[in-house]
């Protein structure tokens, strides 16, 4: 091989002392002292911070997709108005758009000038942006609960907007914890004099954020799935409400994918030392995964918004309040009892009785 080229100049130098530092490790040394990493963080190329070098096609056609995804998703809100809330998903797609601008920007300027602040701030849009996503499926499900009075009434913990702000401050942890993970390990590899037990402990508290994003998520499934089945859905029966669910299910599906395979790769980054030792296969490393199963499932969750857009599945009329719905539900179930207002009144529960008069 020949020397290497002025980009990779730096990178070479990180290398020999990472191979210092597990020679180090493997030789018994009369010192207890663990070797340290130095370097100057404004030299070093993208390749350092990525271990491979990104593919800037790629990265430009994320650009253009998200960018697109954004801007249909905004119109097609617009014009229904009364769920603005889906511009959640518009909001998670500018993310993304920044983001991949960001690797962008650190793929042309890598060998230039400094690239650090440009992968600190690729890797905070890019994973925090699905948790965005995750918080209109919250309020997606509110709705549906908004417009079934029946279920929700005498369960105050079910009514649509007591269900959304407790997922979605979950959501908020969540997006907190990995902030602060993100934050620790940026700082120490910024230092110019790295801590591996720092970046670890950062990865540990970034997992953690993922694990509650995920744990939440599996819980909002159940839900979801219990709303969707319950007998006493005010929206059931339609054929809005099924497609409404299937594309709901669908983009679960495709975040799943996602959550998953990140909370795997921060597990790895957690248990692994850094820099991970040679021949390692580390899945953080590898292009072609954070391509295939963290950009395109995002992407095809947020394509699954546009195909099964809420503001369009969703009443076009604003659900009934709470008091005005209890008698035409009580007058129902009497209905089907044949007629017996005393045989009614017999089974009406004592709130109820309150309500109707209030």
């Amino acid at each position: 091989m020949g020397p290497p080229t002025p980009q990779a100049r730096p990178f070479a130098a990180v290398a020999v002392a990472c191979r210092r530092l597990h020679g180090a490790a493997r030789t018994p040394a009369m010192s207890t002292e663990e070797p340290t990493i130095q370097y100057d963080v404004n030299e070093l190329p993208v390749y350092d911070f990525l271990h491979y070098w990104p593919s800037l096609a790629l990265a430009i056609v994320a650009l253009v997709l998200f960018t697109s995804v954004a801007a249909v998703t905004a119109w097609m809100t617009e014009r229904r108005r009364m769920y603005r809330f889906v511009h959640l998903v518009t909001a998670t797609a500018l993310l993304e758009c920044c983001g991949y601008a960001a690797l962008i920007y650190a793929t042309v300027r890598s060998g230039k000038g400094s690239v650090f602040n440009a992968y600190v701030a690729m890797q905070v849009f890019v994973i925090e942006a699905p948790n965005i996503a995750q918080a209109c499926m919250y309020l997606t499900i509110g709705k549906v609960l908004a417009h079934s009075p029946a279920l929700t009434r005498g369960r105050k913990m079910l009514r649509g907007w007591v269900i959304a702000t407790c997922f979605a401050a979950a959501d908020l942890i969540a997006i907190i914890v990995q902030a602060i993970g993100i934050s620790i390990w940026a700082v120490s590899q910024s230092s110019g004099t790295p801590d591996q037990h720092q970046i670890r402990l950062g990865c540990a508290i970034t997992l953690a954020g993922l694990a509650i994003q995920l744990l939440f998520f599996v819980a909002f499934t159940a839900f979801a799935i219990w709303t969707h089945r319950h007998p006493q859905n005010g929206l059931g029966g339609k054929r809005e409400t099924k497609r409404l669910f299937t594309g709901l299910y669908i983009a679960m599906a495709f975040l799943y994918v996602r959550n998953i395979f990140r909370f795997v790769e921060f597990t790895q980054n957690t248990v692994l030392s850094w820099p991970a030792p040679n021949g390692t296969y580390v899945l953080a490393h590898q292009q072609i995964l954070f391509y295939t199963l963290d950009a395109l499932p995002v992407l095809l969750c947020l394509v699954t918004y546009i195909c099964f857009h809420p503001g369009y599945l969703l009443p076009s009329s604003p659900p009934p309040p709470p008091a005005a719905a209890a008698p035409a539900t009580h007058d129902a179930e009497a209905g089907s009892e044949g007629g017996s207002l005393s045989t009614a009144g017999k089974g009406e529960p004592a709130d109820f009785k309150v309500a109707a008069v209030a």
